[in-house]
């Protein structure tokens, strides 16, 4: 995690050349009584050195806990039987891609049947009465009959359309009609995958709390983790999510904090946040193992590359240009960050210039 430190080294000044009665040639790097050093242009030291100036930058403290891979329970669906029979027929398999209103299969009801009878006694009722209402109209209009029978008239078809629609929202609702007296046909409620079947043809249903088929859609997921409460207080919707799955060592998935519960769990001390994953190409399966890496970015801070930084007597130094090919040492309070860079506390001021590379040239402590 941390940058290799780099110890203290001194880099003695040219060696004086005498030829004859030749003066010394000058120094790459001089020393003045202010601590400052001056390298001379040009020179070979001069020519190893980088210098950049300290930049601010945005860090990220990552929260990382375990987590799943869940079908979106709006895309995974149970179907139930609406009422008791015996199933004549199961019109799909597990694995079996359906659309909104494919068939599931049917299943034979006295339940239906009765509704259907209900439904077809309302529906010649409905039509009696409307006949018998225009034909007091009629009569009426002639001269003939009173407005009470007209009244009476409108009553009864008023009942009679009322009961016509009790009779065919019994039928919708138990997935049926008129055309096939006593069948039930029942069809898929959204476009997705048949994941399990738990009924075949023959088979009498006594139950209707009992599951018959679940269609589940995986083209969204979601990824659910437990945060622990150790790790909630800065957690937000919105957060940046970086998520890691055995299954893909080699890819990091993308996404921000969707939802977070309420209630802390009594059992774990934990609170379970989920964030939303596109899955068009259904590589993402339910019940798959995920990272989860929760971003939290904290106040903007100073950076420098770690190459910088100088080890004097417990302390740790920078060479700052305080003008063209002179520079000073200063010590920095720094942290340590995993990569090539590490945060500034002290000694620093953005925008100046340091020497990122060959600083160690310039240690003579």
């Amino acid at each position: 995690m941390l940058g290799a430190l780099i110890l203290p080294a001194v880099f003695p000044a040219r060696a004086a050349e005498k030829t004859g009665n030749a003066a010394e040639t000058i120094p790459d790097v001089q020393h003045r009584p202010n601590g400052q050093l001056v390298v001379q242009p040009g020179s070979s030291v001069d020519k190893r050195l980088t210098v950049s100036a300290v930049s601010v930058s945005q860090w990220n403290r990552g929260t990382t806990s375990p987590g799943t891979i869940v079908a979106e329970p709006s895309r995974n669906v149970t179907v139930l039987p609406p009422a008791t029979g015996r199933i004549i027929d199961m019109t799909v398999k597990i694995g079996d891609h359906v659309q909104v209103g494919d068939e599931l299969a049917h299943i034979l009801s006295a339940d239906v049947a009765q509704a259907t009878a209900d439904e077809i006694k309302a529906r010649a009722d409905l039509d009696l009465a409307r006949r018998t209402f225009n034909r007091t109209q009629g009569v009426l209009a002639a001269g003939g009959g009173t407005t009470r029978d007209l009244e009476a008239a409108r009553t009864a078809l008023t009942e009679a359309g009322a009961e016509e629609d009790r009779a065919q929202t019994k039928l919708d609702y138990l997935s049926a009609s008129t055309t096939d007296s006593g069948v039930m046909t029942l069809k898929s409620p959204i476009e997705g995958d048949v994941s399990a079947v738990n009924a075949t043809a023959g088979m009498n249903i006594t139950d209707i709390t009992q599951p018959l088929i679940v269609v589940t859609s995986i083209d969204e997921v979601w990824a659910v983790a437990d945060v622990p409460e150790r790790d909630i207080a800065g957690l937000a919707l919105g957060q940046p999510v970086n998520l890691s799955m055995p299954a893909f060592p080699d890819k990091i998935f993308h996404s921000t904090v969707s939802g977070i519960t309420p209630i802390m769990q009594p059992d774990a001390q934990v609170l379970h946040v989920r964030v939303i994953l596109p899955n068009l190409d259904g590589k993402l399966h339910p019940n798959m193992y995920a990272s989860m890496t929760i971003m939290e970015p904290e106040p903007a801070t100073l950076s420098v590359p770690q190459s910088a930084l100088l080890m004097n007597n417990d302390a740790v130094t920078v060479f700052v240009q305080v003008r063209p090919h002179t520079f000073e040492r200063r010590a920095v309070q720094i942290i340590y960050d995993d990569g090539d860079n590490c945060r500034v506390l002290s000694g620093l001021t953005p925008g100046e210039q340091i020497v990122t590379s060959g600083a160690i040239l310039l240690n003579d402590d």
